[in-house]
């Protein structure tokens, strides 16, 4: 993830890149909060044995927060990453300054992304669940079922 922050930073500027580092931003914050300023801030009580944890309301809310939403968030940030590629692609196809390096190095993230992420792997399967009902659906012209039914099997291939 560093590494495509480093890049993101060097490239041409896609404001849709910062969303998902703002999403993973935001659970970082939380989750340092609650595990480190917190009990430096309100420290256990007098009485308490050392290596005993005692919880404050925040600790507990910020907890709870992160519990609650958290996998939500995820799927959110595998959605972003998902568009970003195909915005990075879309750039590559109109030929902008930079963007076919862009598009090689996000592919090899993603893959990444893919291979460790079920929450990534969760929002492919999602997507194509969503392509295969519009070519289920009637109203879907008979030339789109070929060329969109050889991408899906490309896909399943691994390619």
């Amino acid at each position: 993830m560093c590494i495509m922050a480093l890049i993101w930073l060097f490239s041409r500027q896609i404001p849709m890149a910062v969303l998902p580092f703002a999403v993973y931003s935001v659970f970082h914050v939380a989750t340092y909060v609650r595990s480190n300023l917190l009990p430096t801030i309100q420290p256990p009580p007098a009485g308490a044995q050392p290596g005993t944890k005692s919880s404050s309301g925040l600790s507990d809310a910020i907890g709870k927060f992160v519990k609650e939403y958290y996998d939500g968030s995820m799927t959110l940030v595998a959605i972003l990453e998902i568009a970003l590629w195909f915005r990075v692609f879309g750039s590559a196809l109109l030929f902008q300054k930079g963007s076919w390096i862009l598009i090689v190095v996000y592919t090899v993230f993603f893959r990444a992304r893919y291979a460790q992420s079920t929450f990534v792997q969760g929002a492919i399967t999602q997507l194509t669940a969503r392509i295969d009902a519009q070519l289920a659906n009637q109203s879907t012209p008979p030339g789109c079922s070929p060329g969109l039914g050889h991408l899906q099997e490309h896909h399943q291939a691994g390619g």
